[in-house]
């Protein structure tokens, strides 16, 4: 209510009273409603291992999205909450309460079975002839090894049979009961709802432009080293693999993003795409506020906030309305290490998360050099690399102003975006044959020749659109080249 009176002061009383009362949803949506004007929403877009989880719990996100939705609806989407929450504390979670179910059931058929209780020990399915108690305790112990093992972010996130599996199982078999696209979040087959990149949120329709051309849009970005060791507490195989064994396995698992340029869930998973793929479209800002996850500080007092403008850092100077969001947002999923961030990395490390990030340090404004290890060597970046840096625009903490103060529109950008990513998603779909549900084989294997194709139609839209985009006055250089 605090932020709402401060961002539309100029309002009448009782129409503030009247908008103060309104049920505001969110995640990626942290300010949103039919009695404000598009101006007055805040929309998030949670670039994952950056800190977005504690935003969503600073603003009690998970009771918002249980609003207004069926019996069913409430049931899935408190699970698939209760497991987000789950896994944010541990890879292969254990003590969790599926499993003390799933002990109870276990200890009970156990006990039915050794006592011959009658007649529950006698009881049978008739077409299988199985005992009951011996039906309940392999179901026990299926569901205790699948949500321990299985249903689990590295399993997931890093076996691509599993992957795509669970990507068909979420949107058909469930009926995409666990998704929210009034709120954006949950899950259905574009992957984890609240991590699509600002492109494919366009793309998919689950943001319009219009929307995007007047709300407030937020992003938080983190320097890619330490963004990489919380990547690998978050996905490794438990503490047996090491931080090098992870970043080898990792770049190979991102090998269809570096080769092909492949974004879509399907192919490459969102924790592996580069923090720039979440805010920028062929090197133009989407978002309006990208700011630093290390600079944040600042903001945990309004003394601070001063002395960032002082610093003319990435969070002065911000929207009023992207500030007061930010304002004393906690870091709670925070994991305990037993060391520095800094400290897992060797010459090899540093060299592997370069090569894949290094578009996020240009970007972003973030050293190459690790101050912190002056024994390891920056990695050297390549000509071809600083060309493809100057592509970009350098992030901005408000990058719908113009230099006259005036917010400017950037409608027929989001337009041709949402276009490009719609074609992007048609082509992948042939690919994949995702479209055939009944046969998942196919959609498993991956198509050599419809890939490259696929590759070479994107190239030439986004060719055509980097001009369409850039071909305005207020980017006079880029239109040159």
């Amino acid at each position: 209510e605090n932020l709402i009176r401060g961002e539309l002061g100029t309002l009448p009383n009782k129409r503030i009273l009247q908008i103060s009362k309104t049920k505001f949803i969110a995640m990626p949506w942290l300010i949103k409603s039919k009695d404000i004007p598009l101006e007055g929403h805040l929309f998030f877009v949670h670039v994952p291992r950056c800190g977005g989880t504690s935003l969503m719990q600073h603003f009690n996100i998970p009771e918002k999205v249980l609003n207004d939705r069926s019996f069913l609806g409430k049931l899935f989407m408190r699970y698939f909450f209760h497991r987000y929450r789950t896994l944010e504390k541990a890879n292969f979670p254990i003590a969790t309460r599926e499993n003390a179910i799933c002990l109870s059931i276990i200890t009970l058929s156990l006990l039915i079975q050794l006592l011959d209780i009658t007649p529950f020990s006698q009881w049978t399915i008739p077409l299988f002839q199985i005992p009951f108690p011996t039906l309940f305790l392999s179901t026990a112990l299926f569901t205790s090894l699948f949500t321990t093992f299985v249903a689990t972010a590295p399993i997931i996130g890093r076996i691509t049979p599993i992957h795509r599996w669970y990507l068909w199982f979420v949107q058909y078999p469930l009926f995409r009961v666990m998704e929210s696209i009034p709120w954006c979040t949950g899950t259905n087959k574009h992957g984890y709802i609240m991590h699509l990149t600002a492109p494919k949120l366009l793309g998919y329709g689950y943001v319009t432009p219009e929307q995007m051309d007047n709300i407030c849009s937020l992003a938080i970005v983190r320097n890619p080293y330490s963004r990489m060791v919380s990547i690998y507490g978050y996905n490794r195989f438990g503490e047996m693999e090491d931080f090098k064994t992870f970043m080898r396995r990792w770049k190979k698992l991102m090998k269809p993003y570096l080769e092909d340029g492949e974004k879509e869930e399907w192919y490459t998973p969102c924790h592996l795409l580069p923090q720039f793929e979440y805010t920028h479209y062929n090197g133009k800002q989407l978002v309006q506020s990208v700011v630093k996850q290390e600079e944040l500080k600042y903001l945990k007092t309004r003394d601070g906030a001063e002395e960032a403008i002082k610093l003319d850092n990435s969070v002065s100077d911000l929207p009023k309305i992207v500030r007061e969001a930010l304002l004393g947002m906690p870091h709670t999923n925070k994991r305990a290490t037993s060391k520095k961030w800094y400290d897992y990395y060797d010459q090899e490390t540093l060299n592997l998360t370069y090569d894949m990030y290094k578009l996020d340090f240009d970007v972003f404004g973030y050293e190459i050099e690790m101050k912190q290890r002056p024994d390891l060597k920056p990695p050297r970046p390549s000509r071809r690399d600083d060309m493809q840096a100057m592509k970009f625009d350098r992030f901005s903490r408000d990058s719908f102003m113009s230099r006259d103060g005036k917010r400017m529109s950037q409608a027929s950008i989001f337009n041709s975006v949402r276009d490009s990513v719609k074609l992007n998603e048609v082509l992948t779909s042939m690919n994949n044959d995702n479209n055939n549900v009944g046969s998942i084989g196919a959609s498993l294997r991956r198509s050599a020749v419809a890939g490259r194709t696929s590759h070479l139609l994107r190239s030439v839209v986004e060719r055509e659109e980097t001009s369409e985009s850039f071909g305005d006055s207020s980017h006079p250089s880029k239109k040159d080249d």
